[in-house]
């Protein structure tokens, strides 16, 4: 078999959507070498049917400069906090992702700064975590960035936007075949300078991506390198004060700063073997700094106006390495189509931290906050110096099969140890160890050409830090998903359940212990639909009912709603081309009330939210872009966070752009 288009089979197994092709795709891996560099995917009735990719170039058609500001378009996906904005997060079926988000399958750096969309081709995520595939993390699912890659037809485009609350940004596109025919580089660098429409809060990003491919009938060799920084201030949101949420105040002082730098990195290699087998390789390598001054709150006193401030000067530094090994097999036997897969990984990621805090040296007042105090002076800071590392290693089985043209079945298992451990300079202990082994099964029935049924059962893991009153480390958290549906290229319908147990609550029987009692769920039903209205009218929708509950616990919230996950959820996107020059896009959001801490003790409020976007072809190399995020500035709460953090939406962002060819 010759491999005649590039392919990432390392994300496919991170991702759950790559196959090397059977009959069709393989005889268009042969007729498409030089015209694209893809990432092979099962046919649209075949893939997994809980991962929606959502394209980058669609996104900025309603003003996205981030995950957040789209993913809440598909259903079950909500706005997260994750740091007060320092990087991405959302959750996914009730649950929070914290960020562990992954870059082209491995590990992505959280924490730093924020990804710029305009280096990414696409956004996969998946709904319900299949540990098989995505290793440790939250029973919610899991999110894929793609980076651009390079291709073999030439591309190249630059691009400039402005807008308000005050942004410039700038986009440079060049995607080149080398006069070596097997060769083929790509060049993208991003850069902005903009404002969040938070005062004392800005959002300055620059990124440089350079990525060289080589590529053969039989092997390819992709080599990646990334260098990004932000300046973003820690933003420390906003509170629920006396029934309602404070909005449109900012508790950032101006003398707050923040510098952060990533350098990335990658490669990735494959080869086909012969005879339905191939191996591959990815690795990747980052290092990451953050020297930041936090000046802001602490926390939500029970009593009073006026919050204990809060001051700290901070230095990070992290390292972290992923590696990926794999061997796979697809072969025929009578009339069965067989794809197996086995491989190997392992993540590490070591941070070490210096801090200077100080809580209570001032006060500010909720509703008009002043920052005209002294900052404090060194020898009044508490010192901080600490040394994480983590780290999971892994194998992992996967095999489908095709049985005729109804049945498609799905199988694997994964092994994976988890190590944690932290040093300081007058104490080091291990935070745990534990093993799990996880298990995936799934299967598809062509009910007719154009409806698909499909039901499926994944598990997941996570690990839980510190130990018991015996000291005994903790089992790691389990989850389990099951979900059955139907689904068609208009649209799908599904209804889902996610049990998670080994949560941490009080052990009643020891003052400030943890025990493993605590249990959650989540339960619910979603539905998609595309339907084309008019020859030249689009229209898609989404809506999810959610029924999240913590279901024991120690602390006196069983039967609370796990906090941030509406109740009811939708969205709606109407896409309109009058002529092959104009695309105009009209989109809306609404969010129900939600929980806003797992005590239940107060409920963010229901909003609905509209943006709008219009694109403009004057010719064949140059569009002019318009978007309006927020449409109606409406003042709404996206997210909630822990006891008191409440993540005020994004006010209203204008934005007027204009993209060459050449």
């Amino acid at each position: 078999m010759k491999q005649n288009t590039y392919t990432l089979p390392l994300l496919c197994i991170s991702a759950g959507l790559c196959v090397n092709g059977y009959g069709e795709a393989a005889d268009k891996r042969e007729e498409t070498r030089k015209d694209t560099l893809t990432v092979n995917v099962r046919p649209t009735h075949k893939q997994p049917p809980n991962t929606t990719t959502l394209k980058t170039d669609d996104a900025s058609k309603i003003g996205s400069d981030r995950l957040e500001d789209v993913a809440d378009y598909l259903p079950g996906v909500q706005i997260g906090r994750n740091q007060a904005g320092i990087g991405s997060s959302v959750y996914l079926r009730g649950y929070s992702l914290d960020g562990a988000m992954t870059l082209d399958g491995l590990l992505d750096v959280q924490g730093f700064y924020l990804r710029d969309p305009a280096t990414l081709d696409s956004i996969e995520v998946s709904k319900g975590r299949d540990s098989v595939l995505f290793g440790a993390g939250s029973p919610g699912g899991s999110v894929n960035y793609l980076t651009k890659k390079p291709s073999f037809k030439q591309q190249r485009s630059i691009s400039l936007s402005a807008g308000s609350p005050q942004q410039f940004h700038t986009l440079l596109d060049i995607n080149q075949p080398l006069s070596n025919p097997d060769w083929a580089g790509r060049l993208v660098m991003a850069g902005q300078q903009a404002e969040t429409g938070r005062a004392n809060v800005g959002d300055d990003r620059f990124t440089l991506m350079p990525s060289l491919l080589w590529q053969t009938e039989q092997q390819s060799l992709l080599l990646e390198m990334e260098y990004g920084w932000q300046n973003r201030e820690y933003d420390f949101d906003t509170v629920f004060y006396q029934g309602a949420p404070v909005y449109n105040v900012s508790y950032v002082d101006p003398r707050s700063f923040a510098d952060r730098r990533v350098t990335r990195f990658g490669t990735t290699y494959t080869r086909d073997l012969g005879k339905g087998w191939e191996a591959s390789l990815q690795a990747s390598q980052v290092d990451a700094k953050r020297d930041e001054r936090w000046i802001g709150f602490a926390y939500l006193p029970d009593t009073g106006s006026r919050l204990p401030g809060y001051y700290r000067d901070a230095q990070y530094e992290q390292s972290q390495q992923g590696l990926r090994a794999e061997l796979s097999r697809q072969y025929a036997l009578g009339t069965t189509r067989h794809h197996t897969r086995f491989g190997i990984s392992q993540q590490s990621v070591e941070i070490d931290l210096q801090r200077q805090y100080r809580t209570g040296l001032f006060q500010l007042d909720i509703f008009q906050p002043s920052f005209d105090f002294a900052l404090p002076d060194a020898s009044k800071l508490t010192k901080r110096e600490a040394t994480t590392l983590r780290e999971e290693r892994a194998w992992y089985w996967r095999h489908q099969a095709d049985i005729g043209d109804k049945l498609g079945l799905t199988a694997g298992i994964r092994r994976s140890h988890y190590d944690a451990d932290y040093t300081s300079p007058t104490l080091s202990f291990k935070e745990v160890t534990s093993a799990d082994t996880s298990v995936s099964l799934g299967a598809t029935w062509q009910l007719n050409p154009q409806w698909q049924a499909f039901a499926s059962r994944n598990e997941s893991f996570a690990p839980n830090l510190g130990m018991d009153k015996n000291d005994h480390f903790f089992d790691p958290l389990q989850g389990v998903q099951h979900e059955i549906g139907v689904r068609s290229k208009r649209g799908s319908l599904s209804t889902y359940q996610i049990e998670q147990e080994n949560v941490t609550t009080r052990d009643p029987t020891e003052p400030g212990a943890q025990i493993l009692t605590g249990k959650t769920r989540s339960q619910g039903i979603e539905a998609n639909l595309k339907l084309p209205l008019t020859p030249k009218l689009d229209l898609q929708a989404g809506y999810q009912y959610n029924d999240s509950r913590i279901t024991e616990n120690n602390d006196g919230n069983t039967g609370n709603r796990l906090h941030n996950a509406p109740r009811h959820s939708g969205s709606l996107m109407l896409d309109y081309a009058p002529d092959a020059r104009t695309h105009l896009t009209l989109g809306a959001v609404h969010v129900g009330k939600r929980a806003g801490n797992d005590a239940n003790s107060f409920d963010a409020p229901a909003y609905t939210r509209l943006d709008a976007g219009a694109e403009w072809k004057l010719d064949k190399r140059t569009t002019l872009k318009a978007s309006v995020r927020n449409l109606l500035d409406e003042d709404y709460v996206a997210a909630s966070e822990g006891a008191d953090f409440i993540v005020q939406g994004r006010k209203r962002a204008v934005t007027l752009g204009v993209e060459f060819g050449f």
